[in-house]
């Protein structure tokens, strides 16, 4: 029998075991490390990615259709298939063993980190990366493959992973890591991975899942990352992943084409502009408010245009009332001069032009600001979100897109794509400006005489 068809929301170390099971287990998470008889080789884990990334790469295979159909769960993850073919074919590309390995030598300095080497700068030591041990990762709801992609980097440093999904999820992050281990017969990757989904508010499940951890890498707001924290034991590392702000720029020196202005509207479009990445508000490189109005009135265009290929997500009764309040108040101050709001009549969008440049967020679902700054202001504006700042969606000429985005990394953006990439990521991409697997890892070192030679 496959054990990936089962549909028990726990899997823990290649086995899909019920919630009684799993809260009788949780309480000796720990003593998983210790039982394990070796270290995890890395090729272990690149060819089993190699493997699964050739199955993702096919539509016709049953692992494609299977997270597919958990990707377009319309109780869930609730994507459109467009969409979900894009989130296989990221995923796939991102298990690429070949880009695998090179993540590793860029970060670790090799595809076998916990070879000893020759340290620096003394004549008597050895230095090697070692696990952190026993990694939870809290993933969000917001990525489908965030999970997924941070257990994966977690095995390639030699980690037990304990996965954490949210209540609300469905079995997408635990079918893809199941069908991972799967392409491991030595078992060793499933003895690294227990994957759980319960909702934050059981708090005795998220105590007992952080006791033991090493390190705990959390995404959410300030509030969930602080959450979690209480929970940490002494001495581990929280590694933060988020909240996050990101924006699109249109500046002077830019032709803006309906095709930019259609990619702008599939980044605001997808997921529901809920993931960090997606851009909540538009800045012009202008003071110009007519011109601003005209951008803002070719943006809800594009958004017209694109709207039929991204279904609404419906947001819950407390997001959607911060929607029309948002909304309302935009449509209030426009006697007074200083917003153009555009909707689309069922509500599936909307564009507020605001001639205040101020940085604010989007209430999200699809609603974006449309605000005026000019280029010589850019550091002075965003400098004091700069702890927020993640994506810049650019749009500039060729000679003008490097000393741009220098402007912007100097505001604290962490990262510069072009319109309609926003969401888009390559292998081995800096997570917030970090690196992950030198996070999700010890740098150690042997200091004797003859450490060298032993080491050779």
């Amino acid at each position: 029998m496959n054990p990936v068809q089962h549909t028990t929301p726990f899997y823990w170390q290649g086995e899909w075991i019920d919630e009684t099971e799993a809260e009788f287990r949780l309480a000796d998470l720990g003593s998983i490390l210790p039982s394990l008889p070796e270290a995890l080789a890395p090729e272990t884990v690149l060819a089993a990615c190699g493997h699964l990334a050739a199955r993702l790469a096919d539509p016709s295979t049953p692992e494609y259709r299977q997270l597919h159909g958990d990707l377009t769960d319309p109780d869930t993850t609730a994507l459109p298939a467009a969409d979900a073919d894009a989130s296989l074919a990221q995923l796939a590309r991102a298990l690429d063993p070949g880009l695998l390995a090179a993540q590793l030598t860029a970060e670790l300095a090799s595809t076998d980190p916990c070879t000893p080497r020759a340290a620096s700068f003394a004549d008597t030591a050895l230095e090697m990366w070692q696990p952190v041990g026993t990694l939870v990762h809290i993933v969000p709801s917001n990525v489908a493959v965030a999970g997924t992609l941070s257990a994966v980097e977690g095995l390639l440093a030699g980690n037990v992973n304990v996965v954490k999904t949210s209540g609300s999820d469905g079995l997408f992050t635990q079918r893809a890591l199941a069908h991972l281990a799967a392409a491991d017969p030595d078992g060793h990757i499933a003895g690294r991975l227990v994957v759980l989904r319960f909702p934050s508010r059981n708090v005795e499940w998220l105590k007992q899942l952080c006791l033991p951890a090493d390190a705990i890498a959390v995404w959410g707001t300030e509030e969930a990352v602080a959450g979690v924290g209480r929970y940490a034991p002494s001495g581990c590392r929280l590694v933060e992943w988020g909240p996050k702000i990101s924006l699109a720029y249109l500046d002077r020196t830019a032709s803006i084409s309906p095709a930019d202005l259609q990619g702008l509207a599939r980044d605001i479009f997808r997921n529901g502009q809920r993931t960090c990445t997606s851009p909540q508000v538009v800045y012009v490189d202008t003071a110009d408010h007519a011109h601003l109005f005209r951008v803002a009135e070719a943006l809800a265009g594009a958004l017209a245009d694109q709207a039929s290929e991204f279904p609404a997500i419906t947001p819950t009764l407390a997001e959607q009332a911060e929607v029309t309040n948002v909304v309302t108040v935009a449509r209030l101050e426009e006697s007074l001069g200083y917003t153009r709001t555009i909707s689309a009549t069922d509500g599936h969008w909307h564009v507020l032009a605001d001639t205040r440049p101020g940085l604010c967020a989007s209430p999200l679902y699809s609603t974006i600001w449309v605000k005026p700054l000019p280029r010589e202001d850019v550091l002075q504006v965003l400098h004091p979100m700069r702890r927020f700042l993640q994506t810049v969606g650019l749009a500039a000429s060729e000679e003008q897109t490097l000393p741009l985005a220098h402007a912007f990394f100097r505001a604290g953006a962490l990262r510069v794509t072009p319109l309609g990439a926003m969401l888009d990521a390559y292998p081995g991409e800096p997570h917030d400006g970090q690196l992950a697997l030198q996070r999700y890892s010890r740098r150690v070192s042997v200091a004797a005489p003859g450490a060298r030679q032993a080491g050779h």
